[in-house]
């Protein structure tokens, strides 16, 4: 099955969740259309990951842009969503794991990954073009890391 942008039958919530897997799915397959179409792809979209703040959607283009080298699964449960009925804007949480290794070093026997765990805080707004929700402002607050964070370096 392809990666659809746009699935069928999601409830409200689902559709707001949404947008999160799609990001997410398209980090970990490559597909970057898949990625883009749960951004808010625009000056006010901004990615605060630990110490790196990006603003805009040009920095952080660039920026996923250097990770789509990577082979990367990531991993989301206790997703919580805020969403008035009607509105055209949600807020969201999640707990997340990401694992991120050198394609080179992928099937290796011993461990060359670089893994964090987060608790992502995203703000989201329904697109009136589309229909779909996206992302505006995505928090990823690190818990705890294991590995070798120069793997995200390529």
């Amino acid at each position: 099955m392809a990666d659809p942008v746009t699935l069928t039958a999601l409830t409200p919530r689902e559709a707001v969740a949404d947008a999160l897997h799609r990001c997410l799915l398209g980090i970990d397959s490559n597909n970057r259309d898949l990625f883009e179409s749960g951004c808010l792809k625009n000056e006010s979209m901004t990615v605060v990951a630990g110490p790196i703040t990006l603003e805009g959607w040009t920095a952080i283009s660039e920026f996923f842009l250097k990770l789509s080298v990577l082979v990367t699964t990531h991993v989301t449960s206790n997703i919580r969503i805020e969403l008035k009925d009607g509105a055209d804007t949600a807020s969201m949480t999640a707990h997340a794991l990401a694992y991120h290794v050198r394609p080179d070093d992928a099937l290796k026997p011993q461990d060359t990954s670089y893994t964090a765990s987060s608790l992502y805080s995203v703000d989201l707004v329904k697109d009136s073009n589309d229909g779909l929700w996206k992302i505006k402002k995505w928090e990823i607050k690190i818990l705890w890391t294991t590995g070798d964070r120069a793997v995200l370096s390529g």
